[in-house]
């Protein structure tokens, strides 16, 4: 009977595993597979898609501290200002694909970081929609200490927007972008932003973290009604028609314009989240590290198989005994003791 029960349990504990990756619309591994199987369904280079995919998933590493990267404003920054912000960031991203397109005389990865980036930051915005740092913190650490689902990065209208946008921009990319064949990968490749697997400065989440009691329960998203078509017609706009025209104004009709259409009331944040352990211990480490993944991230990097549409790690070759398998026996175990849901 005990034995029953114990493989009722790790079954119980593989299927958490197994599923947790599917709960997470916007993690890093969800923007590295949107990102690769639109290239792929473009029928683009499989290394030149891999090289997006990478771009993509390390946007949260390269630039964490850059909030226009996120579609999310820095502090003191106005909706207008800060999705003004966003549209010249595609903007420049889309004329550096101009310019490398223009210029190539052979195949150069930088063509696929700049698409990453770009891609990166039309996902987010499906998400994040201009949500300030300590209002994103505030769910996000209720999400990692509560087991609640609040984060704007978990939300099913968020990842379906980031994929229509994935879809639209690459067709947009294919028309206009020739991309050369790329040199077969080496069996070694270099530690560069064409690899995924680089997490966020531990520091930089303990601070975003640090910053969820600021948060006043008023809700501060802009428009996405308005916002989302605005950066897509931003990035073709530069791509297929006049890279050197003016990035458009996202706030032609004023202030008001970018409020969204439906007020959600105020949350009562007069009893902040306490930081549960597995919060203390990830920001006990070393500040600057970033070899442990954050509280809302698995901590096996992603397949690189288009595949793995659910964003989480693969399970090929994973026999009884082989080290993935062992490595997910073991997660089962620990969540099962420590009663408590990774995010």
């Amino acid at each position: 009977m005990d034995a029953v029960i114990k493989s009722s349990l790790l079954f119980a504990g593989l299927a958490l595993v197994f599923a947790a990756p599917s709960a997470r619309a916007l993690s890093q591994s969800k923007h590295r597979s949107l990102s690769d199987s639109a290239c792929r369904a473009q029928k683009l280079p499989t290394e030149f898609c891999d090289q997006v995919g990478a771009a993509a998933y390390n946007v949260d590493h390269y630039e964490w501290e850059d909030l226009s990267a996120h579609a999310q404003p820095e502090v003191g920054e106005s909706k207008c200002q800060a999705a003004n912000g966003t549209m010249l960031r595609i903007q420049g991203l889309a004329q550096e694909l101009r310019t490398l397109a223009a210029t190539q005389t052979q195949y150069d990865p930088a063509l696929a970081v700049a698409l990453g980036r770009a891609l990166h930051t039309l996902q987010d915005n499906c998400a994040h929609s201009g949500m300030p740092n300590n209002e994103h913190a505030w769910f996000s650490l209720s999400d990692s200490c509560l087991d609640t689902t609040l984060s704007p990065d978990v939300q099913d209208a968020a990842l379906a927007c980031a994929k229509e946008q994935t879809s639209l921009a690459f067709q947009t990319f294919k028309q206009n972008i020739k991309v050369l064949e790329p040199p077969q990968p080496d069996n070694d490749p270099p530690n560069n932003n064409q690899n995924p697997g680089y997490w966020p400065p531990r520091g930089g989440v303990c601070d975003f973290l640090k910053g969820a009691p600021d948060w006043d329960g008023v809700d501060r998203r802009w428009n996405n009604a308005v916002v989302v078509p605005a950066l897509l017609d931003q990035f073709v706009t530069t791509i297929a028609i006049d890279p050197a025209a003016p990035a458009k104004d996202v706030c032609a009709g004023g202030e008001g314009s970018l409020e969204p259409t439906q007020m959600t009331s105020a949350v009562d944040t007069s009893s902040p989240t306490e930081w549960c352990t597995h919060i203390k211990l990830y920001c006990a480490g070393k500040a600057d590290g970033t070899d442990e993944a954050p509280p809302w991230e698995d901590a096996t990097a992603p397949s690189s198989s288009a595949s793995d549409s659910s964003g989480g790690c693969s399970t090929q070759g994973q026999g009884p005994d082989s080290p993935a398998t062992l490595g997910l026996l073991a997660a089962a175990f620990a969540l099962l003791s420590a009663r408590r849901r990774r995010r």
